[in-house]
């Protein structure tokens, strides 16, 4: 699975804004979040990027990592 860069999260438009996320990537089977909160606000760590994918009518929260 592709771990996309802070640099082209941040040149993609936000589709959706969620309480604390972005939404930077949807596709019928898969989500890619990139999280406006950092370490000072209490996440593991800046610039989070969760993955989402569409598994048995939800969606699962498969992978999170640092966009660098």
């Amino acid at each position: 699975m592709k771990k996309y860069t802070l640099r082209e999260l941040k040149s993609l438009p936000t589709l959706c804004v969620g309480q604390i996320d972005d939404l930077k990537i949807e596709t019928s089977t898969r989500r890619v979040w990139l999280c406006r909160c950092g370490v000072d606000d209490g996440m593991p760590y800046d610039n989070m990027v969760t993955v989402e994918t569409f598994r048995d009518g939800r969606w699962i929260e498969c992978d999170t990592y640092p966009a660098a």
